[in-house]
């Protein structure tokens, strides 16, 4: 079932980067050689680096700690299913779009938590970097899993995810984890079909796409997260637009196209795809002296 689920998401990805190359999504500067090395270099460390230690420490962690736990909550998902992934999911996209936010948002006043949103945008930043310095660059289906060396290693919904895995929430951590992986890469794709029903001609069209944008989140809800401006800031979550909207207050809805996408480069990262995915600078995020 891992490798179906996990084979579905690929084949998607696959399919719509093939799709967005056909149609000319990523000609004219709005996506270079360093993004398409970008998302395979992100992608593979998470999938074979990042992921197995995570779940390796949490086996080692758990097991020695309290041994005999893997395996110990299997009886809730066999007794209640739906109900244990409905649950899941909800409280792993809650973690995600704080931990998000957390990256995005103002500098704290404490400095010990400064150093730590330093460390978070840090390793959030290649997410953000699209195209090169001609501000060109649009947001790509391949940029889902795009991230710095440590942010699958330090998100707590990740480890949530992994750790239900351990104890024994097989099925609802696959299930739920393709879904949400299918729909933040729907959300990447260079296809900002919600416009044409945020800009439908009948008003009831209209009303029902801005009524479920508070529910869901859609691509132009998360091309405007990668824009060059103050939304940039807003639509933190992944899946769920309701947290957005009723817990962090960053819920966006636009109903046109970012004129600009992504963060300002340096000329190492746009020349690199290393400096872009190693890069270790924590200090540009911190108070100056």
């Amino acid at each position: 079932m891992d490798s179906t689920l996990t084979t579905t998401v690929i084949v998607f990805i696959s399919l719509a980067a093939l799709w967005e190359i056909v149609v000319g999504r990523t000609r004219d500067g709005r996506k270079t050689k360093q993004d398409w090395h970008a998302a395979f270099l992100s992608t593979l460390m998470m999938v074979v680096v990042q992921r197995p230690l995570v779940l390796l420490l949490i086996t080692l962690g758990l097991g020695t700690l309290l041994p005999g736990s893997a395996g110990s909550l299997a009886w809730l998902e066999k007794e209640y299913f739906w109900l244990t992934l409905v649950v899941f999911f909800c409280i792993e996209e809650l973690l995600h779009g704080a931990a998000h936010l957390f990256a995005h948002a103002r500098r704290p006043k404490n400095r010990r938590l400064q150093w730590v949103q330093a460390f978070f945008k840090m390793s959030h930043r290649p997410h953000h970097l699209s195209g090169g310095q001609d501000n060109k660059g649009q947001l790509s289906v391949t940029q889902t899993f795009v991230n710095g060396w440590a942010w699958w290693l330090i998100l707590p919904n990740y480890w949530f995810q992994l750790l239900c895995l351990y104890l024994g929430l097989v099925e609802v951590f696959l299930y739920a984890t393709a879904f949400k992986g299918l729909w933040a890469a729907h959300t990447h794709v260079n296809w900002n079909y919600d416009l044409y029903f945020h800009n439908h001609r009948w008003a009831w069209v209209r009303k029902t796409m801005w009524a479920l944008s508070h529910l869901l989140v859609f691509p132009t809800q998360h091309h405007h997260h990668h824009a060059r401006g103050p939304n940039s800031a807003r639509n933190v979550t992944s899946t769920l637009a309701i947290y957005d909207w009723l817990i962090f207050g960053t819920l966006a809805i636009e109903k046109e196209k970012p004129k600009m996408y992504g963060w300002r480069q340096k000329d190492d990262e746009a020349n690199s795809v290393l400096k872009r995915y190693f890069n270790y600078d924590v200090r540009q995020y911190m108070p100056k002296g």
